[in-house]
């Protein structure tokens, strides 16, 4: 049976590919193992570890861009690229026997949306936005990383060389809101909890990129056609999670005004603050000075019980089968259908750990959040 390859490219600046890492085991040379997960609205990492002997590690310069190539010959896919980096970090670690590992660790390409904040005045147009959800979250990016984004006040420029902004299709639940000097990240994350959607800066070229959005899913509804299962052969380890502890179902929105007089707007997720007599978990926010209105105050309460609600999720390890590859069958931003102890329901892939150990192995850890419970009991566990 052909296995599973892997390539590693490294490129400079300009994108120009400047060395390929190749092949795995215990002898000396090249590239030794890797890991590297990629998640949905989040930046994903990498860690590669070279023999420190190798040569080509001198080439590694700091945001140098770094690829995952990956072939299955069995699920008749050609080399693709699977993830896409930016190098960061570096270390050398030595062994008892004096061989030395260089250990080179990253971030992905969403890293660029934790490089500037929301950097507009309270009330400005640049901080507070109205609008569909992709047509806010575009322009945000547009205005402090993307070409809109000009020069701070000490004239040096906060545009991020390379990064356009896909054309806008207005999509998602309309959004409205003023976040001034926070961070463009967590803003997205906000935007797009409510929209629902997700986003991605992907590669277009050499040292060229795209913020791109997708509406509710980044990937496709696969329910009906990928089963993940135990028993099916296509996960093993799996490991089911249902948890309240750090869940909040009340949210005091704070508004203007001071002490009797602040205006306080509570936020309940009905169902969840009165499941039992001790199930109520309430917090405080407080909302800008643009967003005292009850709507927008509103806005803000929602997004965090959406944030901080009950969890479900599954945990497990994915396993080759002739019906279910990754890459070909299923990838990050997916729905499908998870199957459990009797239970079945959908999963959406959130992202993917995907590892490469020195004996050649592969190892691929989906990391999925619950979309649908079906009619199965919250008690599952008293089976």
């Amino acid at each position: 049976m052909a296995i599973v390859t892997y390539q590693v490219h490294l490129k400079n600046h300009q994108g120009e590919r400047v060395a390929v890492f190749a092949g795995q085991g215990r002898g000396r040379g090249g590239m030794q193992s890797f890991y590297y997960a990629k998640r949905l609205r989040t930046p994903g990492q990498f860690e590669l570890r070279i023999d420190g002997e190798d040569e080509r590690i001198d080439l590694f310069r700091l945001d140098y861009q770094v690829e995952f190539w990956r072939r299955d010959p069995w699920g008749n896919l050609p080399w693709y690229k699977d993830f896409e980096t930016f190098y960061r970090s570096s270390s050398f670690e030595m062994y008892k026997d004096g061989r030395v590992t260089f250990i080179a660790r990253g971030r992905g390409y969403n890293d660029l949306l934790m490089a500037e904040p929301i950097r507009f005045a309270a009330g400005s147009d640049g901080a507070c936005k109205s609008g569909a959800a992709e047509t806010v979250a575009k322009a945000y990016v547009n205005e402090n990383i993307g070409p809109g984004a000009g020069l701070d006040s000490k004239g040096y420029s906060r545009v991020m060389p390379g990064l356009a902004i896909e054309a806008d299709r207005g999509t998602g639940a309309n959004w409205d809101g003023c976040r001034a000097n926070q961070n463009l990240l967590g803003v997205l994350q906000e935007i797009a909890e409510m929209a629902p959607g997700d986003y991605q800066i992907v590669g277009t070229g050499p040292a060229t990129f795209e913020f791109r959005w997708r509406d509710e899913q980044w990937g496709s509804d696969k329910r009906d056609t990928v089963i993940l299962s135990p028993k099916r052969g296509s996960a093993e380890g799996e490991r089911y999670v249902y948890s309240h502890l750090d869940e909040v179902n009340v949210v005091y929105v704070l508004g203007q005004g001071e002490g009797e007089l602040r205006k306080v707007v509570p936020v309940l997720d009905t169902n969840a603050a009165t499941a039992t007599p001790w199930s109520r978990r309430a917090i405080t926010r407080a909302a800008a000075f643009d967003d005292n209105t009850d709507d927008k105050m509103e806005v803000i309460g929602e997004s965090v019980l959406d944030e901080q609600k009950a969890k479900r999720y599954t945990t497990f390890t994915a396993k080759q089968t002739r019906a279910t590859r990754y890459g070909r069958d299923w990838n990050w931003g997916d729905l499908v259908t998870v199957r459990f102890r009797g239970m079945e329901f959908g999963q959406r892939i959130t992202g993917v750990q995907v590892g490469l150990n020195r004996e050649g192995e592969e190892r691929i850890q989906p990391e999925t959040e619950s979309i649908d419970y079906g009619d199965q009991p919250h008690n599952w566990y008293s089976r």
